[in-house]
Order: C-alpha cells, then sequence, then structure tokens
C-alpha cells in the first residue's frame, strides 16, 4: 500500500509542475503582456519538459522525470519540493523584460551574471536536447527584479520577477517529516537495554512496568517524550543502506487511530542523529493517506509523505534522539 501510495504522491508532483500552464489559463484575473514576456513559448517548454538543472561553480541540482515521478536524480532520487518548484516556474512565466541592461561581459559581474557569480537553469526534453538554457543574476529588491540573460548571449535584461535561486540539491527538497501531537498517543515502548512501556492515560504518559528497584521517570522527562514526534523535520538524509547494522535504541509508537510507527535511532559519528520511520495499523481498513499533510501544523495527526518512504534514514535534531534514551537507574540507598 504505501509503495502505491508513493506512486500517487509523485504523479500529484508531476501534474503540480504541468498544470501551472493550466493555472493561468484559467486564472480569468491573470493578464501577461505577451509582448513583454521574457520567455515567449513558454507553454510549449512545459509540455515538453523532462529535466531541470540549477547550478553554479560550486553546486549542482539535477531534477529528472523517472517513471512519471520528478526526482533529485543526482540526489539518490529524493523526492522533489513541488510547491518550491511550482513556485519557480511561477516566477518564469510571469516574468516581463522591464529593460534591456548590458551587453558588455566586462560589466556582466555588476548583475551577478559573470561566470563566478551566475547560477545556471537548462531544461532539456525528451530526447535529452536543451529547450532553454538561461543564466541567473542577482535579484534587485529596490526596484524590484531580477537580472537575467539567455546562455548564448551576452545582452542581458531586467526582468519583473524573483528568479533567483539556489543551486543546492536540499534546497529543493521537503523538509517536514511528522507532527504527531501528544493527545494521539496511546502507547510508547522504548528499547534500550530494557523494555520501558508507557501509556497515556487522563492527559500524560504513565509507566507501566515500572520495577521497584528503579527510579521513577520525571514529570519533565516524560513532558519531553511525549512531545518527541511533533514538527519533527530532516537536516539531511542517507540510504538506509549505508547505516549501521543496529540501531542504538528503538521505539515503538501506537496512536488512538490504532496506527503503528515503528522509530530505529541511530546516532552515527560525524554524521548525527538519523532515524527511520516504518508503519503499521492494526485495522486494515485504516487509510494511512488521509494523514498526509503537506503543511504540518497544530497538535494533530499530520504525515509528509517522506516518513512514508523506506528507502532513507533522515538525519534529525539531537533532542529527538535525547528525549527517547531512556536508561532506568537503580535506587541508592
Amino acid at each position: 500500500m504505501l509503495k502505491q501510495l508513493r506512486i500517487l504522491l509523485a504523479i500529484s508532483a508531476v501534474t503540480t509542475i504541468i498544470a501551472i500552464g493550466m493555472f493561468f489559463d484559467n486564472n480569468k484575473n491573470h493578464k501577461i503582456d505577451e509582448s513583454n514576456v521574457l520567455i515567449e513559448n513558454f507553454d510549449q517548454i512545459l509540455a515538453n519538459l523532462r529535466y531541470i538543472e540549477f547550478s553554479n561553480q560550486n553546486d549542482s541540482t539535477i531534477i529528472e522525470l523517472i517513471n512519471d515521478q520528478w526526482l533529485l536524480s543526482n540526489s539518490d532520487n529524493f523526492p522533489v519540493n513541488t510547491e518550491l518548484l511550482s513556485k519557480f516556474f511561477i516566477q518564469l512565466r510571469e516574468a516581463k523584460i522591464l529593460e534591456p541592461k548590458t551587453n558588455l561581459p566586462n560589466l556582466l559581474y555588476k548583475l551577478g551574471l559573470d561566470d563566478e557569480n551566475k547560477s545556471e537553469l537548462i531544461l532539456k526534453d525528451d530526447t535529452g536536447n536543451p529547450i532553454l538554457t538561461l543564466d541567473l543574476g542577482i535579484y534587485n529588491y529596490n526596484i524590484p527584479g531580477s537580472y537575467v540573460k539567455f546562455a548564448d548571449s551576452n545582452q542581458s535584461y531586467l526582468v519583473s520577477t524573483n528568479l533567483s535561486t539556489d543551486t543546492s540539491p536540499f534546497y529543493w527538497m521537503p523538509n517536514d517529516l511528522i507532527n504527531i501531537g501528544p493527545s494521539n498517543l496511546k502507547n510508547i515502548q522504548i528499547y534500550n537495554n530494557q523494555m520501558i512501556n508507557l501509556e497515556y492515560e487522563n492527559g500524560l504518559l504513565v509507566h507501566k512496568n515500572q520495577l521497584p528497584q528503579f527510579s521513577e521517570i520525571s514529570d519533565s522527562k516524560i513532558e519531553e517524550i511525549q512531545r518527541t514526534l511533533t514538527d519533527i523535520q530532516h537536516n539531511g538524509y542517507i540510504l538506509r543502506s549505508e547505516l549501521p547494522a543496529s540501531p542504538n535504541f528503538s521505539a515503538r509508537f501506537t496512536f488512538t487511530n490504532n496506527v503503528v510507527l515503528f522509530m530505529k535511532l541511530y546516532d552515527i559519528p560525524e554524521k548525527g542523529i538519523h532515524v527511520t520511520f516504518d508503519w503499521n495499523y492494526l485495522n486494515d481498513e485504516i487509510e494511512i493517506s488521509k494523514f498526509i499533510d503537506l503543511n504540518l501544523s497544530g497538535d494533530q495527526f499530520q504525515l509528509g509523505s517522506l516518513s512514508l518512504l523506506n528507502e532513507y534514514a533522515f538525519n534529525v535534531p539531537q533532542i529527538i534522539f535525547d528525549n527517547l534514551n531512556i536508561k532506568l537507574r537503580e535506587k541508592t540507598e
């Protein structure tokens, strides 16, 4: 089911990009002066688009349509932040030439269009042929507008929209993983040397397998544990195949909707804290896709689509590891 879900999400990403042209056609209040547009054949370019590259001297991002999915092909086929990509293409389609600027190569640096400072946008069709190559310079906040030029010309232009962008793959990745508030918890089992069983009762987690020789878990620690899954975002990833053989510890979360999350946590030297998410459900009728929300907010049960992918381990803040890393201490006389 989760594999099918990924396909649906990826296809929606394709639709997001291709539908940009339709958005403008259907928006009666949006008018473009065709005589001043930067890209005259934008809709044709969009219809044939299969490859997108953002690059500069230091970094590059390549986004390709692979098996009907827009993926970061130079970053292990990681999913693309389609909302961010769509916004850029909207800016590109709306860009109007405000005025020509310099065509002298020795002055392009003033606009951020020299080789050292420019970013380059390359779009290709399904045959691998370039259909647009555009150099992107700085954004002038005072006007406002961006400086651009076509790669085969020294003639630069000031255009009406913000086309400055980031060329690093991480910038183009979605970041949201999960946002699950405490009220959704039924119980948590943490496996760290010994199993710790916590059940949610009357608004608070209660340690159910407390042994008399161990000190109780403090109320402040309980509060940290039950908020661990609130608004988790990743700071990068590695492939699961790159993980150590065993995690430092693991946790099992059961929620009030009978969804179950298995979470493994790794503290990897020089790479930081990484987690994996694996889902199950106690009721076969549960449709986990209904919990997907790409704009995570509030004390709800919300899943970013990334959390459903089983190829990756996500780099997350240290506090998530620390919150769940419980080791019971024996009482001292």
